[in-house]
């Protein structure tokens, strides 16, 4: 189980933009990695749509298929960016690595685009666009990048045995 707050992202920009009474996505991806690897043993990612009710002022967040509403954006930055006790991966993700050094890495993201919407934008479904496959590259990383991210590693650990 891990414990963090990534409550970092939400700088004044974010804050604003949470507030705008339009839906914003939060995501928070943990990964477990063996110690001089990028191998990745397990990974656990959830998200937060954010809509600010104007006419209820309060915060309509939804985590999966559940909703909730929250009364001011402190609640929901605790609510979606500090985590406490969350299962990063099964335990059988870890038994074969027992015993060895291990570390989590934490990346929350603000309005992130999924890798379905990056194709889309990146390579049209109609047409013949013979210059496609160089702006692909060219812009690739600029298109398909959150509009802010801020990741950070826990310190090395002994996987249990």
């Amino acid at each position: 189980m891990v414990s963090f707050s990534a409550k970092d992202l939400a700088d004044e920009r974010v804050r604003q933009e949470l507030s705008s009474g339009l839906r914003k996505r939060l995501v928070v991806t943990v990964a477990s990695h063996l110690k001089g690897s990028n191998w990745r043993m397990a990974v656990r990612q959830f998200g937060c749509d954010v809509t600010l009710d104007l006419w209820d002022d309060d915060y309509l967040v939804r985590i999966g298929n559940q909703s909730e509403r929250l009364k001011t954006l402190e609640h929901v930055l605790n609510r979606c960016l500090a985590v406490e006790g969350l299962f990063a991966g099964e335990p059988k993700s870890y038994q074969p690595q027992q015993g060895k050094e291990m570390y989590f890495v934490v990346r929350a993201e603000f309005n992130p685009i999924s890798k379905k919407q990056c194709s889309e934008l990146i390579r049209p479904t109609s047409g013949n666009d013979p210059v496609g496959p160089i702006t692909v590259n060219i812009v690739r990383r600029r298109i398909c990048r959150a509009e802010r991210a801020i990741e950070f590693r826990s310190k090395d650990l002994k996987v249990p045995e």
